[in-house]
């Protein structure tokens, strides 16, 4: 790089300074700065052809030069050389001058000149990977010169430490555990690197970026389990059990028991979509799934689906009908169904009872209680009951059938028996009472002692 500045003039003759730099010494952080010393004959003829002895000063330097002027020339010039030491951030400014006897009238001339040189690279440039705790970061680094090697440290949350010192241009971190426990409640925080910058044992100057450290979700997002167990007594003395429901009728009380891990903590645990601190109890239960989440404080999440045994029981019902076959007679006729669990529970096979008792409408007291054995064919029963001929037609009785099974206590229908009621059909020649003939023509038929009529 070439500097020309030109100094005042001097009588007839005067100096003029310039500088040209050669490529720096990085390692070194120095420079050689070469001074132009040129004089030139500004009027008449002054000259001076022998050389004549001069003192020049670089950055405080002094160098003697010698310098002629010659007759038939109207410049002379000179060149001195010094090795110039830059400061730490490699900038500099230097001060040049210069001054010669001429042995001519214009007597001693000289300049002075301030010059600005080329900055030299110092601190290294860097660069650093975002990464998972536990995760490698990568660093590298651009320096200026091959002999620079470089301190690493880091800050983290009030964390500090070395990451690694004489380094060149590479180096893998892997970023310790311990920073887990400085963001609890966040998912990832701000680190700082800093590199500094070492050339022959000296600082050259430090610089420092900052990356994204975060947590690894898969180590970090908290373990969880649950228990589902049955409080409800009467179902449990049936499955002989609290780890096994019974469906529609176990009360399933669901736990879930959660950890957090790498210093955060476990802010809420849900079962079926309700928060809880502690349990979940479902009465009348109707499945075994249950979908349980745990969230800690960083808000990593573990969903789990927890399964328990369920007895399928079907719920035990009963529909019945009682009525008269042949309205003007006293037989009565029950009819039943129903669903009803045909398995077993656990440690209890499960049993139906059916029951049925009657008495004539007003009465206090009912007729002793018949038992009735059903047709059962898969979860279903039924049975067709003649329950006799005590039931005048003209009477109305009441009927009450009682069912239950090993988890269904006694329950009873009351049922209706109402007095028959004769069938009349009149014809134009004939009156037919339930499809018998009373009256044909001028023919008139009563109702014998065995059911049978005759003609009157």
């Amino acid at each position: 790089m070439l500097y020309v500045k030109l100094n005042i003039q001097r009588f007839a003759a005067s100096l003029s300074l310039s500088i040209t730099e050669s490529e720096p010494n990085i390692a070194e952080n120095t420079s050689q700065v070469t001074l132009t010393i040129t004089a030139t004959r500004t009027s008449g003829t002054t000259y001076w052809d022998d050389p004549h002895s001069g003192t020049a000063y670089i950055d405080g330097q002094s160098i003697g030069f010698s310098l002629a002027l010659k007759k038939n020339q109207k410049t002379g010039s000179t060149s001195v050389t010094a090795t110039v030491k830059h400061n730490n951030d490699g900038k500099k400014t230097i001060t040049c001058s210069a001054s010669i006897a001429t042995g001519t009238s214009s007597g001693t001339i000289s300049a002075q000149e301030t010059f600005t040189l080329m900055t030299i690279p110092r601190t290294s440039s860097f660069s650093a990977s975002d990464t998972q705790i536990e995760g490698t970061c990568i660093i590298r680094i651009n320096r200026a010169s091959t002999t620079f090697t470089h301190n690493l440290t880091y800050s983290f949350a009030g964390l500090t430490g070395t990451i690694a010192t004489g380094v060149a241009e590479y180096q893998e971190w892997i970023i310790p555990t311990s920073f887990y426990a400085k963001i609890p409640n966040a998912k990832s925080g701000s680190c700082t690197i800093t590199c500094t910058t070492i050339s022959d044992g000296n600082t050259i100057g430090s610089t420092s970026i900052t990356i994204n450290v975060s947590c690894n979700e898969e180590k970090c997002k908290p373990t969880l389990s649950a228990t589902i167990i049955d409080t409800n007594t009467a179902t449990k003395n049936l499955t002989g059990s609290s780890s096994k429901l019974v469906k529609g009728y176990s009360t399933a009380r669901i736990t879930p028991t959660a950890t957090a891990k790498n210093g955060a903590t476990i802010s809420s645990k849900i079962v079926e979509g309700q928060v809880v601190s502690s349990y979940l109890d479902i009465s009348k239960v109707g499945k075994n799934t249950f979908s349980i989440t745990a969230i800690d404080s960083r808000g990593f999440q573990t969903n789990i689906v927890s399964t328990a045994t369920m007895v399928d029981y079907v719920p035990l019902t009963c529909s019945a009908k009682v009525y008269r076959p042949v309205q003007t007679e006293s037989t009565a006729m029950l009819d039943i169904s129903g669903n009803y669990f045909n398995g077993s529970f656990g440690s209890t096979s499960n049993a139906l009872t059916l029951k049925w008792e009657y008495r004539k409408k007003g009465a206090s007291s009912w007729n002793t209680a018949k038992t009735i054995t059903p047709t059962i064919t898969g979860n279903t029963y039924k049975a067709s009951v003649n329950c006799g001929t005590s039931f005048p037609y003209q009477d109305e009785f009441e009927f009450r059938v009682s069912y239950s099974d090993k988890l269904i206590s006694t329950t009873q229908l009351l049922l209706k028996l109402s007095k028959g009621l004769a069938n009349l059909a009149i014809f134009e020649h004939a009156i037919l009472m339930n499809g018998t003939v009373l009256f044909y023509d001028d023919d008139f038929f009563v109702r014998n002692e065995d059911g049978t009529f005759s003609k009157k």
